[in-house]
């Protein structure tokens, strides 16, 4: 039997059989009106994600180890560059840092910033107050290793021949572009980050990380991505890169100095874009109707006439001259490989062995009308995390009809839980947020000391004011104690103030002044 309930942070109908963990958030009905599909069609396209987000791609830190960077296959790349972005500050314990781990194509743009204020790929999710909140966290993302926004790939001059690597750049897997986003925490000093969050290949870096590194995560979350990858989207990958390959300018991977494989990439990306949304959004969006400026199919020969159609075209001829193909190349082969599975007692590759160690809390989520990872892919995460032993592994299962790109679209569904996974305890915000307590209540005290009281007085009770005449008693006790912490008895303030009515103004507030002067202890109060 299911029971119904509203999720009070999503506004979401949540279906839980008893005894399950599993949480299937679905929206609330809408009523159906005319014009509903194109309502939809004209919402998407104000939201359409740029995947590869970053304007002039300027902004980015560039950490730079000259030393050789050994991957798992016993290669070599001569030199190790990662791009990052930052956003909110790192604490003084270093405890409050995000990594937030990107999709293929991505760049490290997740969120606007001074120095570089073109909206990123996340723009929705960052922020004071959002989802990654960076009144709390220091976010940090990172163009992937083999990627071509900053990051060593292909397209980077190797450093011992002058040229771009190309075809000679080594191959690698998932487990190396973690352990690159390691070395680069090394640099930043950060021993343990609060949690680790991605999709797609994030999402199975984040799972990566909790597997290979359980001591350095101290949560996450991963959406939309797989412990293991499966034929269908090796499949799917696979297309893509023919679509590539096939090109005559290709040249074998080493093109850059010749004439990129144009119509190639743009097959390849129409390729993904069909994997990355749903029929069902499509059915909404586009239905059958013609393209804009189609009047007569027949008179259209073999050109596109539906739009659908043109929104293919769109999203390919977008990715010219904007992402390599070398980097979809070699990023998406190492995404074919991705495998959490370890040997166990009995020499069977088993993925509860791969992910023994991943004991910390985490949230994991799927959506249902995903082409790319089937939702029994993120079942698959969660079952495996359990049965390793890990009792902290909640599993949300959304109803969008964005398909694989409902983590860059459906923020109203995805980011309130990712929100209170991180921020709630064990492992939560709780002592960000009294070490951001501790921090205010210095300075308040610190300020106090160097003021009058009468003045002191004055400026505790507009602070709490914010524009009213009165201010409850029992907040204004509370403050002062706080602010004036080993400076008077605080069961004489508890008697001066007792006598008051339960609202005060500021004149009957500065009136207990002397009250206040004779409550003091043996520390003098100005």
């Amino acid at each position: 039997m299911f029971c119904r309930r509203i999720c009070p942070l999503s506004r979401q109908v949540t279906r839980a059989g008893a005894g399950s963990m599993v949480r299937q958030c679905r929206p609330l009905p809408r009523p159906r009106l005319m014009g509903a599909a194109r309502s939809l069609a004209v919402q998407v396209a104000e939201k359409e994600p740029e995947y590869h987000t970053g304007g002039n791609m300027e902004g980015y830190h560039q950490f730079h180890r000259q030393a050789p960077y050994k991957l798992r296959n016993g290669s070599e790349l001569p030199e190790l560059k990662i791009a990052y972005e930052t956003w909110g500050h790192l604490n003084a314990k270093k405890d409050n840092a995000i990594l937030l781990q990107c999709g293929m194509s991505a760049s490290s743009h997740a969120c606007s910033h001074a120095r570089n204020p073109a909206p990123g790929w996340w723009e929705e999710y960052i922020g004071p107050g959002r989802t990654l909140d960076t009144n709390l966290f220091f976010v940090i993302c990172t163009n992937n290793l083999g990627g071509c926004y900053g990051t060593i790939g292909p397209s980077t001059i190797n450093v011992t021949t002058g040229k771009p690597f190309g075809s000679s750049f080594p191959r690698f897997e998932v487990h190396d572009q973690v352990a690159a986003q390691m070395v680069l925490l090394d640099h930043l000093g950060i021993d343990k980050v609060h949690a680790c969050v991605g999709a797609s290949l994030g999402g199975m870096q984040s799972v990566c990380a909790a597997g290979d590194f359980p001591d350095r995560v101290g949560k996450i979350v991963t959406i939309s991505a797989a412990a293991k990858s499966f034929p269908g989207s090796i499949a799917f990958r696979h297309a893509q890169r023919q679509a590539i390959m096939s090109d005559p300018n290709w040249s074998g991977g080493d093109y850059y100095d010749k004439v990129l494989p144009a119509d190639g990439l743009r097959l390849a990306r129409q390729l993904g874009t069909i994997t990355y949304r749903s029929g069902q959004e499509w059915q909404q969006r586009f239905g059958q109707s013609l393209a804009k400026g189609v009047d007569d199919r027949w008179g259209q020969g073999l050109k596109n006439e539906f739009q659908i159609e043109a929104y293919l075209s769109h999203q390919g001829n977008k990715w010219v001259n904007a992402y390599d193909p070398n980097s979809m190349l070699w990023i998406s082969k190492a995404m074919d490989g991705f495998s959490m599975e370890k040997p166990d007692k009995d020499g069977k590759m088993s993925l509860v062995e791969g992910l023994k160690g991943a004991m910390m809390p985490a949230l994991v989520i799927g959506v249902q009308h995903d082409v790319l990872f089937p939702v029994w892919q993120q079942k698959e995460i969660a079952d495996t995390l359990r049965l390793a032993g890990n009792k902290r592994v909640v599993y949300y299962e959304l109803d969008s009809v964005y398909g694989h790109d409902s983590f860059l679209l459906d923020a109203v569904s995805i980011g309130p839980a990712v929100k209170g996974h991180l921020e709630q305890e064990p492992g939560g915000a709780r002592h960000i947020w009294e070490d951001l307590a501790s921090s205010a209540l210095g300075f308040l005290q610190a300020s106090a000391g160097r003021a009058s009281t009468a003045d002191s007085m004055r400026d505790m009770f507009r602070a709490l004011a914010q524009g009213n005449d009165v201010v409850e008693r029992d907040r204004l006790k509370s403050v002062l104690k706080l602010v004036w912490s080993g400076k008077v008895d605080e069961v004489a303030v508890d008697k001066a103030f007792a006598t008051h009515q339960p609202e005060m103004g500021l004149d009957e507030f500065m009136s207990m002044r002397q009250e206040l002067e004779t409550a003091k202890s043996e520390i003098y109060l100005p």
